[in-house]
């Protein structure tokens, strides 16, 4: 009775909190034939809602829906012709504001504008991503995968923050950047400020770089924890706890120069209680190697076809 009880609690939770977000959604969905200039668009904020969190999902939700990246001022930024005042300017949060565009820069600082408004507690965080493109950051020549996101402080308690990464149009993978969770928000970003990442223990850059990419779609397809690598004498086990939704098939790969990736030869699927085990022989892998995992869904009888790519990378 007292697990039906929990079970019942959370899923009124879990209601809630989605109704309450789709609720500010459609408030960001009527600003749009409003034209409201900055101040305009936070008393109207002010005018609907009254917590904190609510206000800091307004203009999250805001930013993503009215702010496109900047492509063009990213590509004459990555070839050198803008000098540093030039990007700057283009960064201002009124300039981003009024021309409704603007790379990670121009995005934390009008979030921030924002949550100053609001008198809520925020800085700008800069560091380092990975993403697809990189999976290891090399301070010395990854100038291009310099990134700025923010942190707020609401409750007492640092909440993380990444306006540019949460323009997604999956409303999932956009939700996911919102209160990242520090131990999910260290896959990906990386803090030139280790107090920023907001963990017990933090990671140096060789951990860092040394731990898993992974892309969030794995934790919004159903998996719910990170991966590991475990390994006795003759063996490696890729461990993961196994997904409820069972559609879902891991496909895991690996290469000896991170760019041809290869089936494992015997590779074995083991399930046991929770958890799902790749166990392969360490013989038929190199001793220097990469891995990717990719998810497949969709079987029609014959083959499973590629859902998403890339979902997980690292190497040994």
């Amino acid at each position: 009775m007292k697990n039906q009880f929990l079970i019942l609690f959370f899923l009124i939770f879990i209601n809630s909190a989605f109704s309450q977000n789709e609720s500010i959604k459609s408030l960001v969905d009527n600003t749009k034939d409003l034209n409201l200039d900055m101040w305009e668009l936070v008393d109207y904020a002010k005018n609907h809602l009254e917590k904190n969190i609510e206000f800091a999902r307004f203009f999250y939700y805001w930013i993503g829906s009215n702010i496109k990246y900047d492509n063009e001022i990213f590509q004459k930024l990555e070839k050198g012709k803008l000098t540093n005042k030039e990007y700057f300017d283009t960064q201002d949060y009124y300039r981003v504001y009024e021309n409704r565009k603007g790379i990670c820069a121009g995005y934390a600082n009008l979030f921030q504008w924002f949550m100053d408004e609001i008198d809520i507690e925020v800085v700008i965080i800069s560091g380092h991503i990975r993403d697809e493109r990189n999976h290891y950051v090399e301070l010395e020549s990854d100038d291009n995968y310099r990134h700025a996101w923010n942190a707020i402080k609401i409750n007492e308690k640092w909440l993380l923050v990444d306006t540019t990464w949460g323009t997604s149009l999956e409303p999932t993978i956009s939700d996911f950047y919102f209160n990242m969770e520090p131990a999910r928000a260290i896959i990906t970003h990386y803090p030139e400020e280790s107090k920023w990442q907001l963990l017990k223990k933090t990671l140096s850059l060789n951990e860092f770089n040394k731990s898993k990419f992974i892309d969030p779609i794995w934790f919004m397809v159903g998996y719910s924890d990170n991966p590991k690598l475990k390994q006795d004498s003759k063996y490696y086990y890729f461990v993961y706890r196994s997904n409820p939704n069972m559609n879902w098939i891991v496909n895991l790969l690996y290469s000896g120069d991170n760019l041809n990736f290869h089936s494992i030869k015997g590779l074995k699927k083991i399930v046991q209680g929770e958890y799902t085990y790749l166990r392969f022989n360490k013989s038929v892998i190199p001793e220097k190697a990469y891995f990717k995992v990719n998810l497949y869904n969709s079987y029609d009888g014959l083959n499973y076809n590629l859902t998403y790519k890339d979902v997980i990378n690292f190497k040994i």
